[in-house]
């Protein structure tokens, strides 16, 4: 699966989450904290961040339980540093 495969695929996910809204890519990039061409330029394929592969590399190492711990310990330290 490529990157931009799995961001899309996420994308969705997080719209079947809430309750099939469609979020634009614009709103999803302030979510996740990117301008809307770079993240338009995710979906496309044509930005491919080694940091991104990397990480999700090593998540791929971990077991489930190990990458729930790892997200909300990581989301609980950045709602911290944005109060």
């Amino acid at each position: 699966m490529e990157l931009n495969d799995l961001i899309n695929k996420i994308h969705k996910l997080i719209e079947a989450k809430e309750l099939k809204k469609i979020i634009k890519q614009e709103e999803m990039a302030k979510r996740i904290g990117v301008k809307p061409r770079t993240y338009t330029e995710y979906i496309r394929g044509t930005n491919k961040p080694l940091a991104m592969k990397a990480l999700l590399n090593m998540l791929n190492e971990l077991d489930n339980d190990d990458i729930v711990k790892v997200v909300r310990s990581w989301k609980s330290t950045e709602t911290k540093e944005v109060e």
